[in-house]
């Protein structure tokens, strides 16, 4: 008797119990609400995604030397070297726009991209003789004057294209980051025109050109991150690497506005050398920064600031030479550097 008043009171508990668990109609509760990260990125959603950013960029290049201005007297009348400080070629900050489209493949993780980036950037330089009598402002490249050079100006230029088309494979290790890693192909053509102007007390002026193109394709690889801190605050930023082959072309051309005797031809260059190969540059990008991400019920939203920093190597380039008569060999000096690219990134990506 006693063990069936314990299998009732068992069989009393559970019902009771069951009921804090069901409603009146005997339905069960809903469910408690996934968390709020729990879907970040909207992982399952199948979608296109167009993207814009505002680049407010300057150029950076070493062996852009075209004056030297003294700050001290010479040691003496002959057999003297570099005095004074150099004066170099200096570019600006200037706006410039990026812009591509994506497609991302949900549920298989893959993404596919087109991206063009266009910056142009300018920059004027000059300066001045010193006042005192025996201190000379003089040309790195030839002035050919008799008298001393009273002003150099120098104005720079260049014309940035690069396009990418990739492909990307979208892991997520946790909720909370978003790792892309990305392959494909890139073309860019890139091109400087740089002007120096000497002109010496007398009205006398020589003019000097250095022009050089590139224009080539290759193969570029890098990853993506994007890592979410707290209220749609993440962090963003990517790495990536090319390397691409194409065609290289550089120019250097003097004029002169007098003959310094009736044997000279002022119509024609003093200089105009013309070098051609086909060669490969190395290029690597670097971005961080901050960025707002919220989703919507059918779109996403992306807000991007941050800095960006990207180099290119083997094609700054200046051709520098000995003279002499038209028949005497003419023996070639190249200055070279890195060029650089660094600044402002600002933009905004939206999920359709």
């Amino acid at each position: 008797m006693q063990h069936q008043y314990y299998f009732l009171s068992a069989l009393l508990f559970l019902s009771s119990g069951n009921a804090f668990f069901t409603t009146e109609n005997n339905e069960k509760m809903p469910e408690a609400p996934p968390p709020f990260d729990a879907d970040l990125y909207r992982k399952d959603v199948q979608v296109f995604s167009f993207h814009g950013d505002f680049l407010y960029w300057s150029a950076q290049e070493g062996s852009l030397d075209y004056a030297l201005r003294m700050a001290q007297d010479a040691w003496g009348p002959d057999l003297n070297y570099a005095q004074g400080s150099f004066q170099n070629a200096e570019f600006n900050m200037d706006p410039g726009f990026r812009i591509a489209a994506s497609y991302f493949r949900a549920p298989h993780y893959w993404e596919i991209w087109g991206q063009y980036t266009r910056l142009t950037v300018r920059g004027n330089n000059s300066t001045t003789a010193p006042g005192e009598s025996d201190q000379f402002l003089t040309g790195t490249w030839p002035q050919i004057f008799d008298t001393p050079v009273s002003r150099a100006t120098s104005y720079i230029h260049m014309n940035y294209n690069v396009a990418d088309f990739w492909f990307d494979r979208v892991f997520l290790p946790n909720p909370h980051l978003r790792l892309r890693f990305l392959g494909g192909f890139t073309g860019a053509w890139i091109q400087q025109f740089w002007k120096i102007f000497y002109k010496d007390g007398e009205g006398k002026n020589t003019t000097l050109s250095n022009r050089w193109s590139f224009g080539g394709g290759g193969l570029r690889t890098g990853t993506i991150v994007d890592w979410y801190w707290f209220e749609d605050i993440y962090m963003t930023a990517g790495t990536t690497f090319a390397t691409l082959f194409g065609n290289y072309n550089n120019t250097a051309k003097q004029w002169a506005n007098f003959n310094p005797t009736p044997a000279y031809n002022s119509s024609l260059p003093l200089r105009d050398a013309h070098f051609k190969d086909a060669r490969m540059t190395f290029t690597g990008q670097f971005l961080i920064g901050p960025s707002y991400q919220k989703n919507f019920t059918n779109s996403r939203l992306e807000i991007f600031f941050g800095y960006e920093l990207t180099f290119w190597s083997n094609l700054q380039e200046s051709y520098r030479s000995t003279d002499g008569i038209p028949s005497k060999a003419k023996q070639s000096w190249i200055n070279s550097s890195l060029l650089a690219f660094q600044g402002i990134t600002t933009g905004g990506t939206i999920d359709f």
